[in-house]
């Protein structure tokens, strides 16, 4: 990594990009729970009564399912990433490999979850 103007970038400044990265995922990962939940309610009308109308029934609720454990993982795996960040500025390279596995977790997750999110509100939304 260089800077604009060609020097290279410190470990400092790379360990607050990735920081800042993981932050990002957590907060889009947070944020499509909330938007998904919105969806169910606002577009479906999950939940509401109305006098005369048949409830509402949700094709395929395993995808939805799938979709908030998987980004309820990458919130877990950034939580957890943003900690041993947190640590490993007292100590070291101590926690250079969990930090990796946590970060790749994270933004798998939220990928995966967005996906499965996305599959459902296809099948679901009313024609």
């Amino acid at each position: 990594m260089t800077n604009g103007d060609g020097s290279p970038v410190g470990a400092e400044k790379r360990a607050e990009f990735f920081r800042d990265f993981i932050q990002t995922v957590l907060q889009l990962g947070a944020g499509s729970v909330v938007f998904s939940v919105t969806f169910l309610h606002e577009i479906l009308r999950v939940g509401e009564n109305f006098a005369g109308h048949l409830p509402t029934v949700v094709r395929h609720p395993g995808a939805i399912l799938a979709g908030w454990l998987s980004l309820l993982g990458s919130v877990i795996a950034s939580v957890v990433y943003l900690y041993l960040h947190a640590v490993s500025t007292k100590y070291e390279s101590a926690y250079g490999e969990g930090m990796n596995i946590t970060a790749g977790a994270a933004v798998l997750g939220l990928v995966a979850g967005l996906i499965l999110l996305v599959v459902f509100a296809y099948k679901n939304l009313p024609v």
